[in-house]
């Protein structure tokens, strides 16, 4: 593995051979110059370098002027700036100018390296972030992710977009299958796109919300009123959680799908529809079937074409990117905008903890800690103490596969792992789970500790 390229500018001799000892001692490959012009004309000869460290002071250009050039034409390269106690505003000044970090001397060598190391993950993160946007320029309208798993989705959404039969959209809550729906529908060409929650209306409301009604109907249908499958004609229509229509109403959704008709409340004659129908369900509709509540012929048709929206814990590859869109959406109201990035160690928490609440629990754990945050950058005391305490028990449980140890410890660790981060408290540490209470308290038992 090539060493990372670290180039330094120190004017002292001794402190310049100092620093590029311990760095080189630290499996780095350090370049020290005396000045910065000396640093800039190497850059300009094809010198490399991933990072730099510069001292404020030096002589001829400045550290600042430096700065300033590598922002010109070096932008991906952070720099982190070395400055005497006295001058611990000129540093600070330094880094709202762009600077990555400052030490002030004397230069420890541990806090040299800790310093180091976040630049240069913090470097690597945001070339990984310019390579997913690229990406991100050739997927389907509304999304953000370049893992396989969504590639896969993206070449199926685009395959489906052009057909008249309908989709049914499965996926956890929160994991985007509106957005499946619209792209869906963008991609085809048909106006309008007509959503209608399922969940949302009584049955006898839904009903005329659907397939509209005729004067006189029922009590209060003054008027003839068409429903929301004439709304959508020559568009989309999509019926989000699909798995709480009635089933009073489902032989009504097979006609209209089957003959391309519907029939209003009260109405003795049917009205014909161009119709691309969508569903979406985060439940089990085959099992509803099994268990009677759901029609096995709607759920056929329905089912004609199938995607399923990965969850983000099988996409974890495009947190980076998810987290610093959402960090923008949620500061760009904001003068002067802080914080302006997400800090290597608060990102690999982000990166490792599982969200099961998908990209919504993402997005508002980007807004709190925005929210709360009080320095320019996300740090992982800003993040809900629900993630760090996850992220901690996946590296715990991560070791225990990685030592091959029995599954039953494995789960007896990572329950009192997330018990004890949450204070003991059993109703947050059972939420954590996914599981009730009861159940918690029955596994403390089973493990011999004390409920």
């Amino acid at each position: 593995m090539v060493a990372e390229s670290v180039l330094l500018v120190e004017d002292d001799r001794d402190l310049r051979e100092f620093l590029s000892e311990v760095l080189g001692q630290a499996g780095y490959a350090a370049t020290a110059f005396a000045t910065a012009d000396l640093a800039l004309k190497a850059l300009d000869e094809g010198a490399e370098a991933d990072l730099v460290v510069t001292d404020l002071i030096l002589p001829g250009k400045r550290g600042h002027e430096l700065l300033e050039e590598l922002r010109r034409g070096r932008p991906e390269l952070n720099v982190i700036v070395i400055t005497a106690f006295g001058s611990i505003d000129s540093a600070i000044e330094m880094i709202k100018k762009g600077a990555y970090d400052y030490l002030a001397k004397p230069v420890q060598p541990d806090m040299l390296l800790l310093a180091v190391e976040r630049a240069l993950e913090d470097s690597r993160l945001r070339r990984e972030l310019a390579r997913l946007r690229k990406m991100d320029a050739v997927t389907p309208p509304g999304f953000i992710g370049a893992s396989r798993p969504m590639q896969a989705l993206f070449d199926l959404i685009r395959r489906a977009a052009g057909a008249r039969h309908p989709v049914l959209v499965t996926g956890e809550s929160g994991t985007g299958k509106e957005l499946v729906a619209r792209a869906l529908h963008t991609l085809s060409g048909r106006r309008p796109f007509v959503p209608v929650n399922c969940s949302a209306l009584p049955e006898h409301l839904l009903e005329s919300e659907l397939f509209g009604h005729e004067k006189g109907a029922f009590t209060g249908a003054d008027r003839d009123r068409p429903g929301l499958f004439e709304a959508a004609h020559r568009g989309t229509l999509f019926l989000d959680e699909i798995a709480d229509l009635p089933q009073p109403l489902q032989p009504k959704l097979l006609r209209a799908l089957e003959e391309g008709e519907v029939r209003r409340v009260g109405a003795t004659d049917t009205r014909r529809i161009d119709v691309r129908l969508v569903a979406a369900t985060n439940r089990d509709l085959e099992a509803a079937v099994k268990e009677g509540r759901f029609r096995e012929d709607v759920f056929w048709r329905l089912n004609v074409l199938h995607i399923a929206v990965p969850p983000l814990r099988e996409r974890a590859a495009d947190v980076p990117l998810l987290a610093e869109r959402f960090l923008d959406a949620a500061t760009s109201d904001r003068r002067p905008r802080t914080p302006a990035r997400i800090a290597p160690d608060t990102m690999a928490l982000l990166t490792a903890y599982a969200w099961p609440g998908n990209v919504r629990e993402l997005r508002n754990a980007i807004e709190r800690a925005v929210t709360l945050s009080t320095t320019d950058e996300l740090r992982p005391d800003d993040l809900p103490e629900r993630i760090l305490a996850g992220a901690r028990a996946a590296a715990l449980v991560s070791r225990s596969v990685a030592q091959e140890v029995p599954l039953r410890d494995v789960e007896r660790a990572y329950t009192l792992e997330i018990l004890r981060r949450v204070g003991g408290n059993k109703s947050r540490a059972a939420e954590i789970l996914g599981m009730d209470r009861k159940t918690l308290y029955r596994k403390l038992e089973e493990y011999g500790e004390s409920a």
